[in-house]
């Protein structure tokens, strides 16, 4: 047996030391199964570090014998011991990593990229054989590193390779403190926790050396790779491009001169990067450049007190939270939301495999550790009140300190964190039901096990305390995580107290006119992305009359809507580029709000309520389609006519029908309303046609034989009820929704400014829903009516 395991060493070391990548790649997968092979039994221990004797030169190379006499330079650069943290008398000898050294001398034997995965094995191996123990290696926390000393302010006039040269020292520097980080937080020592802090502040510095070395060069940079992927090879991935600094002026930008996304904190950035802001390093969400991602051990690092000192080394201060949250949101994520069973050829290069055992083992952390991210979120909000005080809607501005800004971004990353939990896949399964348990009696500090889940949920709704969140929420995009979290915990028992809750602040939130902390008005895709999730949960579940209110008030409301900067009176977010949004909510609301009064069991004159208050609405809803029109108001109340039409035909017409004889006046002023709307759907047929939308286009034939059943159906309850002589039918003129007629042969190609159309309005998702379902059994052609 030893035998083959020479041969087999002797295999894996020459594979490994191949020129030919594709042997290379070989051998390092043979490396990690014989990895994961050894590592079964303890004694095999011995036998790895055999294994990994032929990488020992690595860490020879990475030694750095500091000499007061000599001063190296390497290309021009000084090279100098620094992020020194070890004290004379921890260890016996001064030692530092030479990752400049390594860096930037191209005769090098070793690669200095090596080095940050080669620790993480070596910790591993210690972690194991040591029984969790790493004190034998923890000199390697706060041990120095050689680095190229330079002036960033005159950074401009050094040339692009001695620019690349530091900023390749720089990630590399960041990969290895990250390293660091992730094997020394699964220690429990105090000391050792200083210098992890410590740590964490120092890669914080060295992403916005890195950020400010890119804005202010200009340079076309290529990022050192930090992470094995066997796609380089295999020709599945394209090789990674450069990265530029963006010097163009964007369109509608807002931007101060010489202000840049990229250095401002997350709150400030534009809104289509802020919606995973939380999820992303720094450095990766500003200029794409990948650095090695925080494993979950840094959860631990959770179990440390807060402070507001932001100095202090021997506590939690709130720039090192949202740190340790950012990389936590990411890892758990793919961990527990990963809806992947296997990799196939469909799936994404960087999809995750979902591994139950490996969830479990998150979960059952995360619930040891959720009190103390409860405390924090405690002291976040305490901190928060101290900065803000009692805000009055009346104030004029609020005054965004950077403390206040790391507050915001600290509170949006608590709130991510908790989303991703409580959305965890597993919580469907009732074995995983404890879990759940557990964590709902932490946020409702309640302690008793035999208390079932939807009680849970409830006394979560009355103790937690989430309204009061709402003054927190500064900027839109903590509002959306609040939002997102209570959605979460809402999914889980549908309480109607977490959905009163819910519709409340989203009432709340849409009623607030946003700005950023420079005090200009929200606005982009990501904005209007949190508007329209705002509006589909301000009208779940709401009654029709309370719907006929609404867009009554919004048809005088809308003639406030001059100018792009004018908004509406009840919903102070909601202006005329993104209104749309609000409509197309709307006619959703319709529909739903329609087919739960249906499933109700009303009486037959009940029923010419409902529609007659049905047919109102849609009258508004045309008058406010009129009034501001505009591409994406029109669509939207043709698409969304399309299923409340079919509701009346399948369900409506009988009724009038049947109550005709006794209720006729109601049911010919029923008719009589909802003609207004049919006429104007008819002329957006052929608007669309004139305009050579193809949106609409696309959806006419199936309006028109709408239209046209709904003719005949309307024809046969007359003939029914011996009046056949009242119904007239003629041909109509094709006009446009100006009521103009339209010669034939003519067309227009539409012009629309796009002052009146905002181009980042989010997707509708049920757009398409109507589509496969408009030919039903239910809707008979019109030959089988006559």
């Amino acid at each position: 047996m030893d035998i083959i395991k020479d041969d087999l060493h002797m295999i894996i070391r020459k594979e490994l030391g191949s020129s030919n990548p594709r042997i290379k790649i070989q051998g390092i997968l043979a490396g990690v199964h014989a990895v994961k092979f050894l590592l079964y039994e303890q004694r095999n221990i011995v036998d790895l570090e055999r294994l990994l004797e032929g990488n020992a030169v690595t860490y020879a190379s990475a030694r750095y014998l500091p000499n007061s006499n000599l001063l190296d330079t390497i290309n021009d650069l000084k090279l100098t011991m620094q992020y020194c943290l070890n004290a004379e008398g921890e260890v016996d000898e001064m030692i530092a990593i030479n990752i400049a050294g390594l860096t930037l001398d191209p005769k090098s034997e070793v690669y200095i990229g090596i080095l940050s995965p080669l620790f993480q094995l070596v910790q591993t191996l210690h972690y194991r054989q040591h029984d969790r123990n790493l004190t034998s290696i923890d000199a390697l926390l706060g041990c120095p590193v050689v680095m190229p000393k330079f002036n960033i302010d005159l950074i401009e006039d050094m040339d692009s390779v001695a620019i690349s040269n530091i900023l390749d020292c720089l990630i590399h520097c960041i990969n290895w403190f990250i390293e660091l980080v992730n094997a020394f937080a699964t220690q429990n020592d105090d000391d050792l926790n200083e210098k992890i802090l410590k740590r964490i502040s120092q890669i914080e510095e060295l992403e916005t050396t890195v950020r400010e070395i890119l804005i202010r060069s200009k340079i076309s940079y290529k990022p050192p790779v930090c992470t094995f992927n066997v796609s380089k090879y295999t020709g599945e991935q394209t090789e990674m491009k450069s990265i530029k600094a963006q010097t163009g002026k964007h369109k509608g930008s807002t931007k101060k001169p010489g202000q840049d996304d990229s250095v401002l904190p997350q709150t400030v950035r534009s809104q289509a990067t802020q919606n995973n802001a939380s999820m992303k390093n720094c450095l990766e969400l500003s200029h794409n450049v990948p650095v090695r991602p925080l494993h979950f051990n840094i959860i631990n690092l959770l179990k440390i007190e807060m402070t507001e000192d932001e100095e202090s080394t021997n506590e939690l201060t709130v720039k090192s939270l949202i740190f340790v949250l950012k990389g936590l949101n990411s890892d758990i994520e793919k961990v527990l939301l990963s809806k992947i069973k296997r990799k196939t050829f469909l799936s994404k290069q960087n999809s995750v495999v979902y591994d139950a055992i490996k969830a479990v083992e998150y979960a059952d952390t995360i619930n040891k550790l959720l009190p103390q991210l409860v405390e924090h979120l405690k002291f976040v909000t305490l901190s928060m009140e101290k900065s803000i005080g009692n805000l009055d809607e009346n104030e004029v501005e609020i005054s965004y300190t950077p403390d206040l800004l790391n507050l915001i971004t600290c509170l949006e990353c608590i709130f991510n964190f908790c989303t991703i939990y409580f959305k965890w896949v597993g919580f469907k399964q009732h074995f995983n039901a404890r879990f759940l348990r557990t964590a709902l009696g932490i946020l409702a500090n309640e302690i008793d096990e035999t208390v079932s889940i939807r009680e849970l949920v409830a006394t979560v709704a009355e103790f937690a305390e989430f309204a009061e969140y709402e003054k927190y929420c500064l900027q839109i995009s903590t509002a959306v995580s609040l939002i997102e979290f209570l959605k979460s915990i809402y999914t889980h028992s549908e309480s109607r107290d977490i959905l009163k809750i819910l519709k409340t602040l989203a009432q709340n939130f849409l009623s607030r006119q946003w700005k950023t902390p420079e005090g200009a008005l929200e606005k982009g895709l990501f904005y209007n992305q949190s508007v329209d999730l705002l509006a589909s949960i301000y009208f779940i579940s709401n009654e029709v009359l309370a719907l006929k209110n609404l867009t009554l008030q919004l048809t005088e409301d809308i003639k406030l809507l001059k100018n792009n900067k004018a908004t509406l009176s009840t919903f102070k977010c909601i202006n005329k580029s993104n209104f749309p949004i609000l409509y197309r909510n709307l006619g959703s609301a319709l529909h739903d709000a329609t087919k739960t009064c249906l499933e109700k069991g009303l009486t037959n004159s009940e029923h010419l309520h409902l529609w007659k208050d049905v047919a109102t609405i849609m009258k508004h809803m045309s008058d406010i389609a009129k009034t501001l029109e505009n591409r994406n108001n029109l669509t939207a109340f043709f698409k969304k006519s399309i299923p409340v039409l079919k509701l009346f035909m399948s369900q409506g017409i009988p009724i009038l029908e049947i109550q005709f004889k006794s209720e006729n006046q109601e049911v010919l002023e029923i008719l009589k309303i909802l003609q207004q709307s049919t006429r104007f759907l008819q002329s957006l047929c052929c608007h669309s046609r004139l305009k050579k939308d193809t949106v609409l286009m696309s959806k006419v034939p199936h309006m028109r034989q709408l239209l046209e059943t709904l003719i005949y159906k309307v024809k046969a309850v007359l003939a029914a009820n011996n009046c056949s002589e009242a119904f007239w039918m003629g041909n109509l003129k094709n006009k446009d929704i100006h009521g103009e007629v339209i010669a034939s042969q003519q067309s227009i190609v539409s012009e629309e400014s796009v002052e009146d159309c905002d181009e980042q309005l989010p997707e509708d998702e049920d757009s398409d829903d109507t589509d496969d379902d408009m030919l039903n059994p239910d809707s008979r052609s019109v030959s089988d009516i006559v």
